[in-house]
């Protein structure tokens, strides 16, 4: 590999997780060539399209793809011995006013982006956390949500599946929720639900029984970004 090899993320060039199989990393692939249009023949960027079939090229060969992971491996030991604390997938995250906190694709919103906006690859909100806040300063905002619903979570993109759990309260900045699956402080989760859609990160994760099985309850997810589908005013509605 060369040195700007070890420089780049191909899973990240991809937007699939470094567990993603072949079958995930080729519709990915084909995803961004052809219907979001990065191959230069459909009006693509060529050096864009470059990059994209390089990460392609590493990451469905064996031997290529092993030396990558191993690449990124030294990098994250490196950063964790530079900052003396774990890594967190929280530090990747850039500018929600720039591009999608989920798959992290560019957007050219800017400081203009409306309040019901998605992100047109993976339908993620891209409003802004803090600027829900700032607008409800003063006002009951959430006066009227559902704080106990059933929500679907995704760790990744693409994921063709999310997995269930149940919210157990629900403010403006963040969800208390249970699952049974493991998830990890300072990762990116997206969460859909009847009456919301957000951008979370995960702030402490905690092991319970309930109801006679083991589930881990996130005390303290805080939105990043946030889409309430059905609201009045400042009024979030329970309507589903």
């Amino acid at each position: 590999m060369t040195s700007m090899d070890k420089s780049r993320n191909y899973y990240d060039v991809l937007h699939v997780s470094r567990d993603a199989p072949v079958e995930i990393i080729r519709s990915s692939y084909r995803t961004l060539m052809q219907r979001l249009k990065k191959h230069p023949d459909l009006g693509g960027d060529a050096a864009t399209a470059a990059l994209i079939n390089e990460a392609y090229a590493a990451l469905t060969n064996v031997k290529r793809r092993a030396e990558h992971d191993a690449s990124l491996d030294a990098v994250q030991q490196a950063g964790r011995h530079q900052n003396n604390q774990p890594n967190r997938t929280s530090d990747r995250l850039s500018d929600p006013f720039r591009e999608c906190v989920f798959c992290k694709t560019p957007h050219n919103r800017r400081r203009a982006i409306q309040i019901d906006a998605k992100c047109a690859v993976c339908a993620s909100p891209l409003y802004p956390t803090k600027n829900r806040r700032l607008e409800s300063t003063g006002k009951r905002a959430i006066a009227r949500i559902n704080k106990r619903q059933g929500i679907m979570i995704y760790t990744h993109w693409p994921q063709a599946q999310g997995f269930a759990g149940h919210s157990e309260d629900v403010s403006l900045s963040g969800m208390r929720f249970l699952t049974n699956e493991n998830l990890g402080e300072g990762q990116y989760i997206k969460i859909v639900g009847g009456a919301i859609e957000a951008i979370g990160d995960v702030i402490h994760c905690s092991k319970i029984k309930h109801r006679g099985e083991a589930f881990c309850r996130v005390a303290g997810i805080t939105f990043v970004t946030v889409r309430f589908v059905r609201s009045v005013g400042a009024f979030v509605s329970d309507r589903v």
